[in-house]
C-alpha cells in the first residue's frame, strides 16, 4: 500500500455507519459524480428516483471532494 492509499476519508452509508474510502475510491467516486452532474439523463433519473435534493447533495459532495460541477 502506498502512502496515498493510507489516507482515508469517512463517509456514512445508509445505515449511518461510517465508511472509510481510500484515494482510488475517492477518484472513482469523483469521476462518477462528475459524469452524473453533467448528464441530463442521469440528473433526470436521480431526480425521479430520489428527489431533486439528491442532485444538490451530489454537487456538494463533488465540490467537497475537489471536483468541478460545471
Amino acid at each position: 500500500m502506498d502512502k496515498n492509499d493510507d489516507i482515508l476519508i469517512g463517509l456514512a452509508d445508509k445505515t449511518g455507519a461510517l465508511l472509510m474510502i481510500n484515494q482510488k475510491e475517492r477518484e472513482l467516486l469523483r469521476t462518477i459524480l462528475s459524469m452524473t452532474v453533467r448528464s441530463l439523463s442521469a440528473k433526470d433519473w436521480i431526480t425521479k428516483k430520489l428527489g431533486p435534493e439528491y442532485m444538490k447533495i451530489a454537487e456538494q459532495l463533488l465540490k467537497s471532494m475537489g471536483g468541478e460541477t460545471a
